[in-house]
């Protein structure tokens, strides 16, 4: 097998890891705001979403700069998808934080908590599905 066979493998299952732990940060957050949000599931929110965060981060660059395999991984290409999603992302959580705060005139009742939490799932979730779709639609 080849550094190119590795790297499209790799880059394959990352964009499927990134779909499902969208879906799983989702189906947490959900859970956490249903009224049965414990500790123990804010806590997991909040560690899956440190965890998605850090995996849009181009970290194996930083520990291996020299192996063809993270080379490939971490293209040009990459690179601008990255960019994008990151972008996509900021956006989504500006769209989220303007809605609460015009919410928040016809409902008092809309708290910090609630809103920051909804703020940074919807930037994580949105930059981590278009990061996965892009990467997926260069791998065709």
């Amino acid at each position: 097998m080849t550094a190119v066979d590795i790297a499209e493998r790799k880059a394959r299952f990352r964009a499927f890891g990134f779909l499902f732990l969208a879906a799983l940060t989702c189906a947490v957050m959900v859970l956490v705001r249903s009224g049965r949000g414990t500790d123990f599931t804010q806590g997991l929110w909040l560690g899956l979403l440190l965890g998605c965060a850090l995996n849009l981060l181009p970290i194996k660059r930083w520990v291996r700069p020299n192996s063809d395999v993270m080379r490939l991984l971490d293209d040009e290409g990459t690179r601008a998808n990255r960019q994008l999603s990151c972008t996509i992302g900021f956006w989504a959580a500006v769209i989220v934080a303007l809605a609460f705060q015009l919410a928040s005139h016809f409902d008092a009742a809309i708290g910090a908590e609630e809103v920051g939490q909804y703020v940074a799932t919807a930037g994580i979730v949105s930059a981590m599905i278009t990061f996965a779709i892009l990467e997926l639609r260069a791998a065709r």
